[in-house]
């Protein structure tokens, strides 16, 4: 089986019904929000077997939202297992597929994982291949980003104001993007966070999210919103991790072996949907924390590689935005600009602290690419990530 997990809105059921169409399954599509469903599903378990059949091929099927269910994984496993070799099945859901640990039987074995991010600046540039090309050190994607030509820059510039989701960003209508967000907030909050948590009085994840958009960028401290907020600390704790498990946010966490006078506990936060973010700056490196994560969860999918993003900071609060590690070692250290400017002091002890990893300045500025020192780079937005 294949999980397709991600953002609600990113085109998880476009992508899938495409699949579909593409291998002339278009009626093996079921989604399991819908009560006819669920009802056939009470009638017979394999209820899907009767709309296809084909002894000489294996066709697809697709499960849409089926984690909302009780039982769900007893409900996958029985129909793989009864099927596997007529069916192959894809799973789609906008929320982390492994956030009911205890929901049943075991699939362990039967599925891989895959993920769908909002859209990139060089997925609205580019055609993308089928094929993804994983450079196996960090100075091969650079090396692509120096040799290529850069996205142009008002598509860069529109991602940042409409976001990565695919409707705001197609419609490119202020009115449209900011109904769209208000509306997407109270559907993930409302009907996926309640359908699938015990939390009953939702209105405090409502008002930690709306806090969250004036922190991104600084470390997040859980005492503070949790006195803000007049609840506990360990409540903002497993809130927090709902936004996760949702994706409506995802943590950055600091990076501590090698460097000294390291900070050693807060986490940063990012914002899927960055157009949220009024403060110019904080936009840009919550996009770049985005464009970062995307891509090393690309990676991480095709090769399975473990991928992991950190940020830099010690107590005199030098930072550096983000870290890539890759299998456990540093790979790549990143910083983001507003404009052009040199590479400060404390980062290129950092890239020593670190055996040399190769460093980059990322800015919003267009027409920007040099080498300051070796292997410390400036480079525009629209040339690293387009």
């Amino acid at each position: 089986m294949r999980f397709i997990t991600g953002p609600r809105q990113v085109g998880k059921t476009t992508l899938a019904r495409q699949k579909l169409h593409e291998e002339k399954s278009e009626q093996l599509y079921y989604l399991w929000d819908l009560r006819n469903i669920r009802q056939r599903y009470k009638e017979n378990e394999l209820f899907f077997t009767a709309d296809a059949m084909d002894p000489a091929k294996k066709l697809w099927v697709c499960f849409d939202e089926i984690h909302k269910m009780p039982k769900w994984k007893n409900i996958l496993k029985a129909a793989f297992d009864e099927t596997s070799d007529r069916y192959q099945f894809i799973v789609t859901g906008s929320a982390k597929l492994n956030i009911v640990r205890r929901a049943g039987d075991s699939l362990a074995g039967r599925y891989f994982t895959f993920h769908l991010m909002p859209l990139t600046l060089d997925e609205v540039y580019r055609d993308r291949s089928v094929q993804v090309d994983v450079p196996e050190f960090a100075q091969e994607f650079i090396d692509l980003a120096l040799d290529g030509a850069p996205a142009p820059q008002e598509l860069l510039v529109q991602l940042l104001e409409y976001s990565g989701f695919p409707e705001p960003f197609l419609q490119q209508l202020r009115a449209f993007h900011n109904k769209w967000a208000r509306d997407y907030l109270e559907t993930v909050i409302r009907e996926d966070i309640g359908a699938l948590t015990r939390i009953v009085d939702r209105e405090y994840i409502f008002d930690l999210y709306n806090l969250l958009p004036e922190m991104v960028g600084s470390p997040v401290s859980q005492s503070s919103l949790a006195s803000h907020l007049q609840i506990s600390p360990a409540t903002v704790k497993n809130y927090l991790r709902r936004l996760e498990d949702f994706y409506l946010a995802f943590s950055v966490r600091p990076y501590s072996k090698n460097i000294k006078r390291s900070l050693l506990k807060a986490g940063k936060y990012y914002l899927y949907d960055w157009s949220r973010i009024n403060n110019k700056g904080a936009r840009f490196e919550n996009y770049v924390a985005c464009e970062l994560n995307a891509r090393l969860t690309l990676w991480g999918d095709v090769t399975g590689d473990d991928f992991s993003l950190f940020y830099i900071r010690n107590k005199q609060k030098q930072e550096t935005d983000f870290l890539v590690v890759r299998n456990g070692a540093p790979w790549l250290l990143v910083e983001s600009k507003l404009a052009d400017g040199s590479i400060e002091r404390h980062h290129f002890e950092r890239m020593n602290a670190l055996n040399g990893v190769p460093f980059i300045q990322v800015c919003l500025e267009p027409n920007v690419v040099s080498m300051q020192k070796r292997n410390a780079y400036r480079i525009s937005a629209c040339r690293l990530f387009g």
